[in-house]
């Protein structure tokens, strides 16, 4: 019987372990051994023993995942990063690839630098209260159903915004993440890009263009956006389930 190999999530900005609990519990009762840690700006919220990041660079983010591989023991994880959490995913790809599986997975990729529009924005995140900034970002990113599923987003962006180490570090988070896309990194790993249709900071042409740059499939998933992961949880677990197996 073929070992099933450990999952490891990286969240996206503003996040924390809290964005990918479904798509992760889904492989969890699949027998998986899964992985969430919060990542810098996000806090230490499940007694991880992980420092923090002081310039917030690809380095910097590429070396605190393989330092909690190496602390955490995990024997070659595949890495699954969802929005910034896909750069970073890219990063430690092509920094420490022995560390990690020969697959890895980009969920709502950041597949080409955001909008100027939006970058301009990033110094805002340390005046601007959290409760506005979620409530503007997650109207913005998520396609809603019903309003019962927007409340739930929001409620989880509140809950992981609560968290934040220092708003200063949210800022340099926020210009990581305008500051590189998963195209400027070199890395030999076989990979997918998941991303709902109506990703409103990737559109379904840029993320073909990168995805055709590393010899990968584009898979979009219909009527969600950025915020896949909260929207249809079960269906990218399954799209992720698939190139994994």
């Amino acid at each position: 019987m073929t070992k099933k190999p450990a999952l490891l999530f990286i969240h996206g900005f503003r996040g924390n372990h809290l964005g990918l609990q479904e798509t992760a519990k889904y492989f969890k009762q699949a027998g998986y051994k899964t992985y969430a840690p919060d990542i810098p700006p996000a806090a230490n919220t499940q007694d991880e023993t992980q420092g923090l990041i002081k310039k917030f660079t690809d380095e910097d983010y590429a070396t605190w995942v393989a330092n909690y591989i190496v602390e955490k023991k995990l024997d070659h994880p595949i890495l699954i990063g969802h929005s910034m959490g896909s750069i970073i995913v890219a990063a430690t790809a092509e920094r420490f690839p022995n560390l990690i599986a020969d697959k890895v997975v980009f969920l709502s990729p950041i597949a080409v630098k955001p909008p100027r529009a939006i970058t301009s924005l990033s110094p805002l995140t340390v005046i601007v209260p959290n409760k506005i900034v979620g409530y503007a970002t997650t109207k913005y990113l998520i396609v809603p159903k019903d309003k019962k599923k927007f409340r739930e987003t929001l409620d989880t962006t509140y809950k992981c915004s609560k968290k934040f180490t220092k708003r200063t570090d949210v800022a340099r988070a926020a210009k990581f993440s305008s500051t590189y896309a998963i195209s400027d990194f070199n890395f030999t790993q076989k990979c997918i890009f998941i991303a709902g249709e109506k990703d409103r900071l990737n559109s379904v042409k840029a993320v073909q263009k990168t995805a055709k740059k590393f010899n990968a499939d584009a898979v979009f998933i219909k009527n969600a956006g950025h915020l896949v992961n909260y929207e249809e949880p079960i269906k990218l677990a399954k799209e992720i389930e698939k190139f994994i197996a």
